[in-house]
């Protein structure tokens, strides 16, 4: 599959741009895609080994007028990651985008957590941004996007928070490494917060009710080129 080329309608800021959504099979991951898609870009929908819905989120962006095509992988599995990557790299020309949505939301009691679901838990999330990081570190495009969602808190979320704010913290110590290539790092997440970005302050002024893929879609243009290491919680849209 080709990436979208300049014959695509006005109005697709992203058109020729190449997107890698993480779980973007179902939920919010799914919602992310088409939000890109509509936007022009053409979007990879990584899913682990579920190719049914994920063909139908392909499907339902083609049908939109979109451009998708799906890749499964374990993203916590280096090598499986890897090839997908290559698989990317291969079939859409080049990638633009990383939006991580890798999350493992775990309501169990703090103290009934055992030591295998804490593993399996940060390598479904922690490992798989950082994967996804190192590897877009060796591949995206210059003038690139990182975007990390992370879910807010919940009752009994312990390990969920905790790595909620270890992603938050990566992509706040990963972002000057990626300054010379203009690529932006930046972490979403549902949550009372301030930021001292003046520009990005006044860029989510204007987004009321804030949503988080509305915030997704202002730092995956061209307008949030100067924001980047930053973790931005909003609040729930009532």
């Amino acid at each position: 599959m080709s990436r979208p080329t300049d014959d695509l309608p006005a109005g697709k800021p992203l058109s020729g741009k190449t997107g890698l959504v993480t779980v973007a099979y179902t939920g919010i991951g799914k919602s992310i895609a088409k939000m890109l898609a509509a936007q022009g870009a053409l979007v990879v929908v990584q899913h682990p080994h579920f190719p049914e819905p994920a063909a139908e989120v392909v499907e339902e962006i083609e049908s939109a007028g979109g451009s998708a095509l799906e890749l499964a992988a374990d993203i916590a599995d280096r090598a499986e990651y890897e090839d997908l990557v290559q698989v990317l790299l291969e079939d859409c020309g080049g990638w633009d985008l990383l939006v991580n949505t890798a999350t493992v939301p775990n309501a169990e009691p703090f103290a009934q957590i055992s030591p295998d679901t804490f593993d399996v838990d940060f390598a479904l999330t922690v490992k798989g941004v950082f994967h996804g990081m190192q590897l877009a570190w060796q591949h995206l495009a210059d003038g690139g996007r990182i975007i990390t969602l992370c879910h807010g808190a919940e009752p009994g979320g312990a390990i969920y928070d905790t790595t909620r704010g270890a992603v938050e913290q990566l992509g706040h110590a990963v972002a000057p490494d990626f300054a010379a290539k203009r690529i932006t790092v930046n972490t979403v997440s549902h949550g009372v917060g301030t930021t001292e970005n003046a520009e990005l302050a006044a860029a989510m002024a204007a987004m009321r009710p804030v949503e988080p893929i509305a915030v997704i879609a202002y730092l995956a243009g061209d307008a949030a080129s100067t924001v980047t290491g930053q973790s931005i919680r909003i609040n729930r849209a009532e």
